[in-house]
């Protein structure tokens, strides 16, 4: 806890704090391989000094804050993949992984970020992406295994199985707590439909949360969107926000829906405010990284960001520690 008194302090007195950048498409990019199942999270097993060299590129480039490599490691994400057996091993290879990357910097303040997020279980909704692979499993029981259409609306009306993901939840979550994590950090919060397991656990664990919420384009009306969502407004998902989060960030977003999304969030919300979007796109299961855009240019429209009253900035999909390394040198 006194990493993190270090992070509130400075927040509390409106300085700006560093949140490292991507997991996922860092590991791609230095040679990891990604799964089709669970992205990212078996590379925590598979890669693990890419993984923790990345942290530590990391934490050398200014990152005050760095996340676990979870985001897609959640039991249910990878019970359909090869890597069905080993949860508890990759999520616990995941905290090893950033622990000893903290350890190399005896003297800084680092603290560690658990990521749980709705990945893969947010992939279904509307219609996007639809792995028919993990349909079955987000169903409740039922004497027939047949599925059809898996929608936002059957979501709505409780085809999915709250108690389940629950549960896996709170597994990562005690995974977090024996390895004595210093906060949560709950990612792509998009829907509020199904989110409701992800916030539940993470509010119940007693550790510090921040709430990371994702917008996604603009709807031919002007109106900013959910998500990878057609039909519910940003602006619905903002019901998420309570008092019990530390902090609420915009995350895994558009660098061109940012400062929209961001304006929708303060009008939600007078707390600590983050900023981490991404940059190009997500075709499963690889990143397409945006090659054009630089560190210097990401580091102009954070300006603008902070200007909105952004205190904690990193990056997301696509950027890695040059990227942080440009925002530690520009705002710190």
């Amino acid at each position: 806890m006194e990493n993190y008194k270090y992070i509130q302090d400075k927040l509390n007195n409106g300085k700006i704090v560093i949140l490292d950048g991507a997991n996922g498409s860092e590991l791609e990019k230095r040679g990891a391989q990604m799964d089709r199942a669970g992205w990212c999270g078996p590379a925590s097993i598979t890669h693990p000094k890419i993984l923790e060299d990345i942290h530590k590129d990391y934490i050398a480039a200014g990152a005050e804050v760095i996340t676990t490599n979870t985001f897609s490691s959640a039991r249910h994400v990878l019970e359909y993949s090869t890597f069905k057996d080993q949860t508890v091993e990759i999520n616990e290879k995941a905290m090893e992984c950033a622990i000893s990357a903290r350890n190399h910097f005896p003297d800084k303040n680092v603290s560690i970020a658990g990521s749980i997020s709705l990945s893969l279980v947010a992939d279904i909704v509307d219609g996007i992406n639809d792995p028919a692979e993990f349909r079955d499993n987000m169903k409740l029981a039922q004497k027939t295994r047949e599925v059809t259409e898996f929608t936002e609306e059957s979501i709505r009306e409780d085809s999915f199985n709250y108690n389940k993901i629950l549960k896996n939840f709170n597994e990562q979550i005690s995974i977090f707590k024996k390895y004595n994590i210093d906060l949560i950090i709950l990612e792509m919060i998009i829907n509020p439909s199904i989110c409701k397991p992800a916030i539940d656990a993470a509010l119940a664990s007693g550790l510090p949360v921040w709430l990371g919420l994702s917008c996604g384009e603009e709807s031919e009306e002007g109106d900013l969107l959910a998500f990878e969502n057609t039909k519910m407004k940003f602006s619905e998902t903002l019901n998420t926000i309570t008092n019990d989060f530390d902090a609420v960030l915009l995350m895994h977003s558009e660098t061109k829906n940012t400062t929209k999304g961001l304006r929708e969030i303060r009008s939600k919300w007078n707390g600590h405010l983050g900023a981490y979007p991404h940059k190009g796109t997500y075709v499963r299961p690889n990143w397409i990284f945006d090659k054009n855009y630089t560190p210097e240019m990401y580091s102009d429209n954070m300006q603008g960001w902070v200007n909105q009253g952004v205190r904690i900035i990193g990056s997301c999909c696509g950027m890695g520690p040059e990227y942080t390394y440009e925002l530690k040198r520009r705002f710190s």
